[in-house]
């Protein structure tokens, strides 16, 4: 093991065995540092759990910002020479995230109409994975926990592939594959199709917020009942959960951008 891989995981093990021991010491819930960060600046217990989030998300957003800037100036100190690196790095798992974005993206909308979308999907993959992870470090509340978080989530995406659509039928052209072939049925196609459309980042929020609340509330209540051991091993089932919800939630998004620009309807 290198020192670099050290110097992660030796400050990570023990801010999990010093939450853990709170806990498990006194009986009190795990520590929450967002809380401990707007208590300071003054703020009550209503504001704080509707600010918590915020600071999820702020994390999140911080912690995928550095890890774009770095694997930038890696690309860029590598130059030509595109052969992976005989090591784990941080330019190595980026880029199988973005190899993975980029094959579930592919099977789904086509090599031929994936690009544009690439960016977006990747952004939103990423987003939702960093945010999960974090979670798994005790003390800090992922932003995707949050119904709110989630929805805006949501909503990216659908003007992602409502925008897709516009773009690929036009304005009237894009309405007319709400209405389906038959005049007669119209209306009422019409009305069904808007609901399911508009029920769709609803739905993409409602998941990922289920999911992981769903994943934490269990974590709590076992750390609650057996305080170490037992939690120690639902981290793992914790990152087998981040991992899936980041994919279902673009594999999803990847299937609503194949529907919008699909002249099959």
């Amino acid at each position: 093991m290198d020192k670099k891989t050290l110097k992660i995981l030796v400050p990570l093990t023990l801010l999990l065995w010093s939450s853990l021991s709170f806990a498990a010491g006194t009986g009190a819930p795990i520590i929450s540092y967002y809380e401990l960060i707007l208590h300071g600046f003054g703020y009550d217990h209503h504001h704080i759990e509707e600010l918590k989030p915020v600071l999820g998300a702020v994390l999140t957003f911080i912690l995928t910002l550095i890890i774009g800037i770095a694997y930038r100036s890696g690309v860029k100190k590598a130059g030509k020479d595109v052969a992976p690196v005989g090591r784990m790095s941080l330019r190595g798992v980026v880029e199988m995230v973005l190899e993975f974005v980029y094959d579930t993206a592919t099977s789904v909308i086509g090599s031929e109409r994936v690009k544009p979308f690439l960016t977006p999907l990747f952004s939103i993959f990423l987003f939702i994975f960093v945010s999960n992870l974090s979670g798994l470090v005790p003390g800090f509340t992922p932003a995707t926990e949050s119904i709110n978080t989630n929805l805006v989530l949501g909503l990216f995406i659908f003007l992602v592939f409502n925008t897709a659509g516009i773009r690929e039928h036009g304005v009237f052209g894009y309405l007319r594959t709400f209405a389906g072939p038959l005049l007669v049925m119209m209306p009422i196609i019409f009305v069904i199709e808007s609901v399911g459309m508009l029920a769709r980042p609803l739905s993409l929020a409602l998941r990922l917020y289920g999911n992981i609340f769903g994943d934490h509330l269990v974590l709590s209540v076992f750390t609650d009942l057996t305080k170490l051991v037992l939690p120690s091993f639902l981290l793992f089932f914790g990152l087998l959960v981040a991992c899936l919800q980041s994919f279902v939630f673009t594999l999803l998004s990847s299937i609503y951008i194949f529907m919008a620009i699909s002249h099959d309807h």
